[in-house]
């Protein structure tokens, strides 16, 4: 390791690969660990010294999983990231994300890879337990729905009570969203007033472009859930507050993905799945995670797009104080050609020609919204 770090020596490299905020081996075209940094050896509960001189496809037992790495370390150049898992001394598995690149473009430095495994163990947990919850509350929205509709059939004294626990069942879907999209929205340090307010611009931005009452409710109450993927990201990535590293960024934009398989497949919350995964896609096909450009972008991911855009903007975050609503503007239409649809973009100019959006309340519990049209 000494020849190819160029001048660097190999307690300086040693002390490169422990800086790092995650487990981190540094190896050779054949898959031998030339260097692994205490979190890696932690992860999968080797001491380092004897985890330094093995070859990676040994860490692993006989059959598919040694098969899948000798493929990867055959096709050494291609950069990696990927969701897997690394085995532990004690024959147990973490699930990780795995990114690898070479270490220089040009020998000697091209003949080593640093290889980063980011656990996320933690994040697999609280994504079972999530994806349970909303796949009860599905469950039993259907069941109680399907309820309700029978009793309508029976006549009109009992139209009174299909109402009244109609009425009860969406408001408790609106609250289990509510709070479900909040407990997510709490590892960014959010208050629940981002929520809201995406909420109520949705369903005023709806309104603006003709939909109707029924597509403005369901637009307004599935935009909350639109960064629900983000319990995925790991602290280190959410929470920091400075510019993001390229593989960071690609790490944060995994959150999209993520929203829509956190998701339940109820068709209650099909518009939710379309919003969580698409609304950082852009009109000319620059955005992600899919790449689509115009009418391909689903319509209510186009309209939160913007308004994403805009109370990002206005709010104060870690890296950044609020701007004046006339700057966050001024942003947005000098780069909406690019990022937005111009339909979208001329009803959002218009609503803030006559003086821009208001919540009735700051209080997050609540999900009313109004607008002013001083």
């Amino acid at each position: 390791m000494q020849e190819v770090m160029e001048g660097l020596t190999l307690t300086t490299a040693e002390a490169l690969l422990e800086a790092l905020h995650c487990g981190a081996l540094v190896i050779n075209r054949d898959g031998l660990i030339l260097l692994a940094n205490e979190e890696a050896a932690d992860l999968m509960k080797w001491p380092i010294g004897d985890l330094n001189g093995r070859m990676v496809p040994s860490l692993y037992a006989e059959g598919p999983e040694r098969d899948y790495l000798n493929r990867m370390i055959a096709n050494f150049e291609v950069p990696r990231q990927i969701e897997y898992h690394v085995p532990t001394r004690d024959g147990g598995k973490v699930p990780v994300i795995i990114s690898s690149n070479l270490l220089g473009r040009t020998p000697p430095l091209s003949h080593y890879k640093l290889v980063t495994l980011t656990d996320i163990s933690r994040q697999k947990s609280m994504q079972k337990r999530l994806a349970d919850d909303y796949q009860t509350i599905s469950h039993l929205s259907d069941k109680v729905l399907d309820q309700a509709l029978d009793l309508k059939h029976y006549s009109e004294r009992l139209e009174g009570m299909v109402r009244e626990r109609t009425l009860e069942l969406h408001e408790a879907n609106m609250e289990s969203i509510y709070m479900l999209a909040l407990a997510c929205e709490s590892r960014d340090q959010d208050t629940g007033l981002h929520i809201r307010r995406i909420k109520c611009f949705t369903e005023e931005l709806s309104r603006e472009l003709g939909l109707s009452e029924r597509e403005i409710e369901i637009y307004g109450y599935s935009a909350i859930l639109h960064d629900v993927g983000k319990v995925m990201i790991p602290d280190h990535v959410l929470k920091k507050p400075g510019k993001l590293t390229p593989a960071e960024r690609r790490v944060m934009e995994m959150h999209t993905a993520e929203g829509e398989r956190i998701l339940s497949d109820s068709p209650f919350f099909s518009i939710a799945r379309t919003i969580a995964r698409s609304h950082h896609e852009n009109w000319d096909g620059s955005g992600y995670p899919d790449n689509v450009r115009h009418e391909d972008i689903p319509l209510p991911a186009r309209i939160v797009r913007i308004v994403d855009v805009y109370d990002a903007l206005i709010s104060r975050r870690a890296y950044k104080p609020a701007w004046p609503k006339e700057e966050a503007l001024r942003i947005i239409l000098d780069g909406g050609e690019n990022l937005f649809d111009p339909i979208v973009l001329r009803a959002f100019e218009t609503i803030m020609g006559r003086g821009g959006f208001i919540a009735e309340s700051e209080t997050p519990s609540r999900l009313t919204c109004a607008t002013t049209h001083a």
